[in-house]
Order: structure tokens, then C-alpha cells, then sequence
């Protein structure tokens, strides 16, 4: 009969054994930790990350806002330039507004704001 006498540098190896796998297994689950860490990181921050969608989308309806604002000062001048060619009177009345133009004998009165004079103590 073969007895087998084991000794302690023998134990010691086969407990580094028993131990080996679990450490690995550690070792695994910390290294998917970490690169799921890294991951959700790049997912939240990264160049095409939410924190980056959100304040796209967020100048993208600033931009719609002011591109409905330009279009509707659009409208109006256009409204504005096909009065002013179709009426020679409202043509008159706007450069008299805005250029100061007048006719002959006619003279233009400009009122200023009043001026309101505060107390000196």
C-alpha cells in the first residue's frame, strides 16, 4: 500500500491551488467592474455622451426659436416692402420718418422729451 505523507510546502501548494481560482474570479469581477465603470463614464461624459445630447438638443431648440423669430420679421418686411411698392403714400410717409425728408415750404418741428430737474441738496 502507498501512504502518502504529504508535508507542509505540499499543503501549501495545494492550498494555493484551492485559492487560485477564487482570486481569479475576483480579479475577473473587479476588471469587468472597473471597465463597466469606465464605460458608463464614456457613456455619461464622452464626446457623444448624454451630458453632450442634452446640450445639443438644448441649442437645437434655442436655434428653432430664433429661426421662427427671423422668419417672422421675414414675413413682416416682406409685407413692408410690397406695401411700400404698391403705395406711393406710405413710400412718402416712411422716408419722411426715416430720412427726414419734407417738401418744399414745410418744415419739420422736433419735440424733445421733457427734462426733469432734480433737487440739489
Amino acid at each position: 500500500m502507498a501512504v502518502s505523507v504529504r508535508t507542509r510546502a505540499g499543503e501549501d501548494r495545494v492550498n494555493r491551488r484551492r485559492e487560485n481560482p477564487l482570486l481569479q474570479s475576483r480579479g475577473l469581477a473587479l476588471l469587468l467592474a472597473f471597465f463597466l465603470f469606465i464605460l458608463i463614464l464614456a457613456f455619461v461624459f464622452g464626446d457623444h455622451g448624454m451630458v453632450e445630447i442634452i446640450r445639443t438638443q438644448r441649442e437645437i431648440r434655442k436655434l428653432q426659436t430664433t429661426i421662427r423669430e427671423l422668419e417672422m420679421r421675414k414675413e413682416r418686411l416682406l409685407r413692408e416692402i410690397s406695401l411700400l411698392q404698391e403705395n406711393p403714400l406710405a413710400l412718402e410717409k416712411k422716408a419722411r420718418e426715416n430720412l427726414w425728408l419734407m417738401k418744399k415750404n414745410e418744415k419739420v418741428v422736433v419735440l424733445a422729451p421733457e427734462i426733469k430737474e432734480t433737487p440739489h441738496e
